[in-house]
């Protein structure tokens, strides 16, 4: 049975689609994303909100409060060559499509019309390393506010756990368009631990009540699943998923 929650953000969705496309010039339709959510089409966009599924391995609450927030990020399409790429699904050697322009996970305020959601993307580290910038394709679609929250957690038994660092983001490039990047940057880095998971998260804050923006999906592997999480989910915590294409980001810095 299909669940309240779900139904209503199934039709706010739709009624909201022109903006929420951003490029789009068309009227939108909708569909299933297999076994989590549903997303809204437009002409030249999609996006997607993500509902739990009955089970959710996710089970503990988490803290919304940030520990830092800084407003150091800047849109970039060129790589720092200076820099250690940790991880990274961009395709960074084709500047005209870095990622997919046109899909993504919705991030959105209480307020947005459509309900609050997060999402995080899990990525695990090799060797010691030093982080001191992550770069994640996200775009603006609506809202009082063009901007987001990107932030860096540790793992806590499988989903976002701790702040590790966070940057309030502002000047969204428009969501379906192409290919503008967005970084948060930390001179004095933040230690990652070899073999450890970390999550790369994208919230709103409490002056982007009504923004809608979208984290677009990468483009580099459309094969092997990756994990993401979304929040509000099941007893309002992060509820994890795999899905195929991941989230495009990318983590940077020193050995």
């Amino acid at each position: 049975m299909v669940s309240k929650k779900f139904l209503v953000s199934t039709t706010v969705m739709l009624a909201s689609a022109w903006s929420i496309a951003g490029a789009q010039n068309a009227s939108a339709v909708k569909g299933n994303v297999k076994g989590n959510g549903t997303t809204v089409w437009g002409k030249h966009a999609a996006m997607t909100v993500v509902t739990e599924a009955p089970g959710s391995i996710a089970s503990r609450s988490i803290t919304k409060t940030i520990t830092s927030t800084n407003s150091n990020a800047a849109k970039t399409n060129i790589p720092d060559s200076g820099l250690v790429k940790i991880f990274s699904n961009l395709a960074s050697e084709y500047p005209n499509g870095e990622f997919w322009c046109c899909t993504g996970y919705n991030i959105m305020g209480p307020s947005s019309g459509v309900g609050e959601q997060w999402m995080a993307a899990a990525f695990t580290v090799h060797a010691n390393h030093t982080a001191t910038k992550i770069t994640v394709a996200v775009g603006y679609s609506q809202g009082t506010i063009n901007g987001a929250v990107l932030g860096l957690k540790d793992d806590n038994n499988g989903i976002p756990g701790t702040w590790l660092k966070s940057w309030t983001l502002s000047g969204l490039p428009t969501f379906g368009t192409c290919c503008a990047l967005v970084s948060g940057s930390d001179t004095s880095g933040i230690p990652l631990i070899a073999g450890q998971q970390y999550w790369v998260v994208l919230k709103t804050n409490a002056s982007q009540l009504d923004t809608v923006d979208a984290w677009n999906v990468d483009d580099t592997d459309q094969v092997h699943p990756r994990k993401l999480a979304v929040f509000p989910g099941a007893h309002n915590a992060w509820y994890v998923f795999k899905a195929t294409p991941g989230l495009a980001f990318s983590v940077e810095g020193s050995n």
